[in-house]
């Protein structure tokens, strides 16, 4: 068999429900590649049951399509996890429907979902450095996550001060396009 590349595993987020939106089926299988294992996580983390968050998992992305019918999503990421965190909240509630859920444990959840979301955002900016060509990946490091000046810079490493400011420009470009192309970025 013939392997060959999607092209919609290029697109980010927001252009792969555009395109689901219109009939790509493909895009749901990519979507899926990218969330299927962080929305089992959120399930887990309010369900407690693999077979239960295996299934809530299934039956988002089963309903998907029609869901982005209805919703206007402009940044996908935060809007699918809050989907799932609202399903599981629900199904805990049909569960039990006496059990009632204290607002500053919702509040605190709340806020425990943002810092994860916040955390594999600063992995994928962290993987995408990673990417960068070597003079780019040590500018970028020194520069923002060290804080050095341009000089300090261009000292350390012995690269002229004007092409650390190439690679610095570059590089924002270069992680721009990779964040952009996993669809990280949001």
């Amino acid at each position: 068999m013939f392997l060959r590349h999607d092209a919609s595993d290029c697109l980010n987020d927001e252009d792969l429900v555009q395109r689901l939106r219109g009939g790509h089926g493909s895009s749901l299988g990519v979507l899926w590649d990218r969330y299927a294992q962080l929305l089992f996580g959120v399930a887990m983390k309010y369900l407690k049951d693999i077979e239960a968050s295996k299934d809530a998992v299934m039956e988002l992305f089963a309903e998907l399509p029609a869901l982005l019918m209805k919703h206007e999503v402009k940044s996908f990421r935060p809007w699918i996890h809050t989907v799932m965190r609202n399903r599981c909240l629900m199904a805990l509630r049909k569960t039990d429907p006496r059990a009632s859920i204290d607002p500053a444990w919702l509040e605190q959840e709340a806020q425990d979902d943002e810092a994860a979301l916040h955390e594999a955002n600063l992995q994928a900016l962290e993987t995408a450095i990673a990417k960068l060509p070597e003079g780019q990946e040590v500018c970028i490091r020194l520069f923002y996550l060290e804080r050095n000046s341009y000089q300090q810079v261009s000292e350390r490493t012995g690269i002229p001060v004007e092409q650390v400011r190439s690679h610095l420009q570059n590089g924002r470009r270069n992680l721009r396009n990779l964040l952009d192309h996993h669809g990280e970025r949001n």
